[in-house]
């Protein structure tokens, strides 16, 4: 249990729940464990008395004279004595009621926390992790590998109190019945079968590791298979995909299955064996017992005894096959929780304001691996300027603005506001200053007032309409059944891409930031709206620093500057009319009337 101590944690905001849980757990386990065969042992005799059987005379002398039963009629003491069977019973099965549910519930706590630590980590990690790993991946992290190891966590921490104790509480009524009548070599006997039974666990338990960590990778790619297929069902359907994604999908499944099986047949191969080996074990001390004169009633306890010291061994088997079903669910939960965040606030952040003079960049360079996709810009922008980003596809554009909110930060080099490196502020502070509007905006669950106002939460409705006026959606809004309550579906799908990206316009509108990043905001516009909305990007841009990555031609009218990127170096810098007359690459894409969208 080691491997999860640093997951005990979680357990202190549901301590009492928990405690009492286990201590329920112990009343069980003794109730089980003792009680049962005790039961058997005192009530039996009391029911079926035999006057010549001097060992058990004084269990039924001492009990009738404790508890004054010589005084009660012979019919009501049978209904009392039998009436003792129900009560050991019930306080069984209410003490493993009260475990199971406190146990559950601390449970739920325990995943509910972990999720949500798991959750805020991917919310703070780089979007270069991102781009690295699968989406459907992590959610089979975050949702199946965090339900493995609650089960670890509480669950299974209950049961390895619960039945060691269970288990020892029959072992030392086992060892009371050996003193009591001379066969200690009876107990013996049964009890050798004990290290066989954990030699199986350990076996079993080496072979479900591997197994169980292949089973929970495959999962992840499963997962990941089936998020990528329903978040593309066009491009599905548009090129005949549909029996090559079932196909994939099936060999998938498939291969679950496989490594599923073999990971039952090793987890359901404990239970079975050890009750073979138990038998084993009952068998021998039936016959050494018959052989020593055992009476059957005296049996009858033993059988009892020796079935509730096997039964928490068979499932402390279980509980091992899950404990290395959570080290792999604890592995993959970790490569979340210790993935370093990258982008680190510095520890004492500098006071920010926003620049007042200009944005610098000096000898920046930046790579996603080995290949430079930046290298050693330098150049400034003044305050209020309205930049546009043009150049072919892969040449930098969408890197050299996303380093300026910080979504990735340069290999060398810096950027500075005033002469201040960005690094020095809060991310939040920094990024409270910029307002973006990407080329594929994503629309969040909830109405399409909710999804502006992400822009500022506390602005009024008038403001958001405000904003949605500006941005040339008020009137589409207004046309929708519900306004500005009209649910948006899953990714903004309910609406159509001109709506969406009108509406993140209207965000950035309504967050009101001194420095704008546009990626391409009218590639899904119509030719009316899109002359519409370049109306209110020109009023929206006025008075502040903005860079546009420009995919069209009609987009750069708004700019001051225009900046041509080239293989990750700037290779054109001027307004459009002296790039028109100087620089050969912009001068092909204004004839081909297209700007390729870049990395």
């Amino acid at each position: 249990m080691n491997r999860f101590r640093p997951y005990y944690k979680y357990l202190l905001t549901v301590r009492w729940q928990f405690g009492m849980g286990v201590l329920a757990g112990l009343v069980y386990a003794v109730a089980s464990g003792a009680g049962l065969p005790l039961m058997t042992k005192v009530v039996f005799p009391m029911l079926f008395p035999d006057h010549n059987a001097k060992a058990q005379k004084w269990w039924v002398v001492m009990i009738q004279e404790k508890l004054h039963l010589m005084e009660i009629a012979p019919n009501q003491l049978l209904i009392i004595t039998c009436l003792w069977i129900p009560v050991i019973f019930a306080i069984r099965a209410l003490a493993g009621y009260a475990n199971s549910i406190l146990i559950q519930y601390s449970g739920l706590r325990v995943v509910e926390a972990i999720r949500t630590d798991l959750f805020t980590k991917l919310q703070y990690l780089p979007l270069s992790f991102f781009k690295k790993n699968k989406s459907g991946d992590l959610l089979a992290r975050l949702m199946s590998d965090t339900e493995v190891l609650r089960q670890v966590i509480v669950q299974n921490s209950s049961d390895l109190i619960k039945q060691p104790a269970t288990l020892l509480s029959a072992l030392g009524f086992l060892g009371y019945l050996a003193m009591e009548n001379r066969s200690i070599f009876v107990a013996l006997i049964a009890l050798v079968t004990v290290p066989v039974c954990v030699m199986v666990i350990r076996i079993a338990g080496k072979r479900l590791i591997v197994r169980a960590r292949s089973l929970q990778q495959r999962g992840g790619d499963l997962t990941a298979a089936l998020s990528e297929s329903l978040q593309s069902p066009l491009e599905i359907r548009a090129y005949n995909l549909e029996g090559r994604q079932v196909g994939m999908f099936r060999g998938r499944v498939r291969e679950m299955l496989r490594l599923t099986m073999k990971v039952a047949r090793y987890r359901q191969a404990i239970s079975p064996t050890i009750e073979v080996v138990a038998a084993c074990g009952f068998a021998a001390a039936l016959y050494f017992g018959a052989n020593n004169g055992m009476r059957l009633d005296d049996f009858i306890t033993l059988g009892m005894a020796l079935y509730m010291s096997y039964e928490p061994i068979k499932k402390l088997g279980m509980v091992h096959s899950q404990l290395k079903q959570g080290a792999a669910a604890a592995e993959r939960i970790e490569f979340i929780l210790h993935e370093p965040e990258g982008l680190l606030d510095p520890v004492k952040p500098e006071a920010y304001t926003p620049p007042s003079k200009s944005i610098r960049f000096d000898n920046l360079s930046f790579a996603y691996g080995e290949e430079p996709v930046l290298k050693d810009l330098n150049l400034e922008i003044p305050i209020g300027q309205v930049v546009a980003l043009v150049g072919p596809s892969g040449a930098g554009k969408s890197t050299f603005a996303h380093l300026i909110p910080r979504f990735y930060d340069p290999q060398s080099g810096s950027i500075r506001f005033d002469g201040t490196d960005i690094r020095g502020f809060a991310k939040k502070d920094l990024r409270n200053s910029i307002a973006v509007v990407p080329q594929m905006p994503s629309l969040f669950l909830g109405s399409i007032a909710e999804n502006i106002r992400i822009g500022r939460e506390r602005a009024s409705d008038e403001e958001v309409r405000e904003a949605a006026r500006r941005a040339n959606a008020h009137d589409f809004i207004s046309s929708l059944p519900e306004g500005y309550e009209t649910q948006v579906g899953e990714r903004g799908d309910l609406l159509s891409g001109g709506q969406r990206q009108r509406i993140a316009i209207a965000r950035a509108f309504l967050k009101d930031a001194p420095i704008l990043i546009l990626d391409e905001a009218t590639s899904a516009l119509d030719s009316e709206s899109e002359g519409m909305v370049q109306q209110a990007l020109a009023a929206l841009v006025r008075g502040r620093t903005t860079f546009i990555i420009a995919h069209r031609y009609s987009t750069i009218t708004i700019a001051d500057r225009i900046l041509v990127f080239q293989q990750g170096r700037i290779v054109g810098d001027g307004n459009h009319e002296t790039l028109r007359e100087t620089d050969p690459i912009y001068q092909s894409m204004i004839g081909s009337q297209f700007l390729g969208a870049g990395v």
